[in-house]
């Protein structure tokens, strides 16, 4: 058995990919627009460029790190499991994955106590989240849905490799010089 077979090809893995990069840099960016106001009234543009560079650039890890699950998952799991339906299943764990993160992430309130039960319930929740994608052969319409959606982001990575690759010059310029 080799194991180069069995990881996913850059056909594959770019659809996943898109999806977690739709997911994390919307969210990202969502905030950012969000804090923007303030920052302009204490930053000049360059600054603010420089923020976003940042940011970016932390976006294109977590995104590599996101896509690097389904990966190591396809390389345990047994073929039939995963790695035949690799696209559609990784789509949905990466979806429902980053859903329950998000959903997380908006209930952490500085003003509220820390919410430690939704930290209790995260192993329960990502073994669902598991048998869901385990299961997902059994609903053909929902893999259609997932493979569509997959493939028609494709096209936001042609706009976020660029972005990423500039934002990731800029952090690593302004470290080393």
């Amino acid at each position: 058995m080799n194991i180069y077979k069995r990881f996913p090809t850059l056909k594959q893995l770019a659809p996943v990919y898109s999806i977690v990069v739709v997911v994390i840099y919307s969210w990202s960016l969502l905030r950012f627009f969000w804090r923007l106001p303030s920052l302009l009234n204490y930053s000049t543009a360059g600054q603010i460029g420089v923020v976003l560079s940042y940011l970016i650039t932390i976006n294109l890890l977590e995104s590599l790190s996101v896509v690097f699950i389904p990966v190591i998952l396809s390389l345990i799991l047994p073929q039939k499991w995963f790695s035949e339906r690799f696209v559609t299943k990784s789509v949905l764990l990466v979806l429902l994955g980053l859903g329950y993160a998000i959903f997380i992430a908006s209930h952490i309130n500085t003003e509220e106590p820390f919410p430690y039960v939704l930290f209790q319930w995260a192993p329960l929740v990502f073994l669902l989240i598991f048998v869901l994608v385990l299961l997902l052969d059994r609903i053909p319409f929902l893999t259609r849905i997932l493979e569509d959606l997959s493939d028609r982001f494709v096209v936001f990575l042609f706009i976020s490799v660029p972005a990423s690759v500039i934002s990731l010059i800029v952090v690593l310029v302004r470290n080393i010089f």
